[in-house]
């Protein structure tokens, strides 16, 4: 799978991840969870040591998404946010 593939599974599955590890950081690979950690450095660690360089995998933490709201000036040309 690819990185977004990997992302797109992960934002999925989110929900219910939400539920038991919450806080945590999660070690994705294949579309699921390939292992849970308590720290980004021990995720990625593992994702190494499991896969190997040159395959993609992700390492994301189990929180509720922070969307930021985005402003457009149409009639300016600007987009800020």
């Amino acid at each position: 799978m690819t990185l977004e593939q990997e992302q797109a599974a992960f934002d999925a599955q989110l929900p219910e991840l939400l539920k038991e590890h919450r806080g945590e950081f999660v070690l994705f690979k294949g579309g699921r969870p390939a292992g849970f950690f308590k720290d980004h450095g021990s995720a990625y660690a593992a994702g190494l040591q499991r896969f190997g360089l040159g395959v993609a995998f992700l390492v994301a933490p189990v929180e509720p998404p922070n969307r930021q709201p985005i402003s457009f000036a149409w009639e300016a040309g600007v987009m800020f946010g």
